[in-house]
């Protein structure tokens, strides 16, 4: 972020768990994310974040709220390192290390209900981290800022991979 601003940022936001209000929230992740690129020059975290962020989304709801609808909470945590996504959600929990926990590419008969969006939430994003605490589950999404580096030069020099 640009010199003077006090690090780190935090941006919440809490809505009903409806698909109707993914892109509501969305507008928000995205607003920061294309901020972050440009002050960091980080090629590619919009497009990353947005795509784990929409999936996670789309998972709560179909999923954790499937029977009784509730709230989600989202958290985005910026700093010169990284940026921390964690969504909240106080609907049924899973096995997060059985749904879709591969990293290599699975043909798409073969993943169970949800394991697409694990699949890429996973590569879209450093690391994730999955926590059922009480009666909530804790996603946390992170994305390092010097992988985007990577990534951005990378591109920049024909890389294929990126």
């Amino acid at each position: 972020m640009r010199d003077g601003e006090s690090l780190p940022l935090k941006f919440t936001a809490s809505v009903p768990g409806e698909l109707r209000f993914r892109d509501l929230v969305g507008s928000m992740v995205r607003a920061v994310c294309l901020r972050v690129e440009r002050d960091a020059g980080c090629a590619g975290l919009e497009w990353r974040l947005m795509s784990a962020y929409n999936e996670a989304f789309n998972n709560i709801v179909e999923h954790a709220y499937a029977v009784t609808p509730g709230e989600v909470e989202v958290v985005l945590l910026v700093d010169d390192e990284e940026v921390v996504l964690r969504m909240i959600d106080h609907g049924a929990g899973f096995d997060f290390d059985d749904a879709g926990a591969s990293d290599q590419v699975p043909a798409l008969d073969s993943l169970s209900e949800g394991g697409m969006g694990l699949f890429i939430i996973r590569n879209a994003m450093s690391s994730v981290t999955y926590e059922r605490r009480q009666d909530k589950n804790l996603l946390t999404m992170t994305k390092t800022l010097s992988e985007c580096a990577a990534v951005s030069s990378a591109t920049s020099h024909g890389d294929p991979r990126c």
